[in-house]
């Protein structure tokens, strides 16, 4: 005696096109979210040398401070290779006229994504 077996097992045409629907949604929400986070990553950089540029600036302005003749108004680029990255400028002024104490503001420009530009300003008092 033959046994007939009436029920395969196994998944439907259906079935495996509509799991590769999922998958294909899933993951082009991967790729686009990826291409965010390396959009980001890079903003972040810029962000990071500008910072870095401007920190170094002000800690050699905040030893020129009480030097007469170093206390001029400046300013200075970052290049990457002919290309400009940041900019800094510089200017001190006195807190109290004729007093020991000045002011430094220091304000860097940096390029961002697209040629557009962010300005960022840093401000420090030092008594000499």
């Amino acid at each position: 005696m033959n046994a007939v077996r009436t029920s395969e097992a196994g998944f439907t045409i259906i079935e495996v096109i509509i799991a590769i629907m999922v998958l294909t949604v899933g993951l082009l929400g991967l790729v686009t979210t990826a291409a965010l986070v390396t959009r980001m990553i890079g903003q972040g950089q810029r962000s990071a040398v500008a910072s870095t540029f401007a920190a170094q600036r002000m800690e050699r302005l905040r030893t020129a401070a009480c030097i007469p003749a170093q206390r001029v108004p400046g300013g200075e680029n970052l290049l990457r290779g002919s290309t400009v990255v940041a900019t800094n400028t510089w200017r001190f002024t006195p807190v109290v006229v004729g007093g020991t104490t000045w002011k430094i503001d220091l304000t860097t420009i940096y390029k961002t994504v697209k040629n557009r530009s962010r300005t960022e300003r840093m401000e420090t008092t030092v008594i000499c």
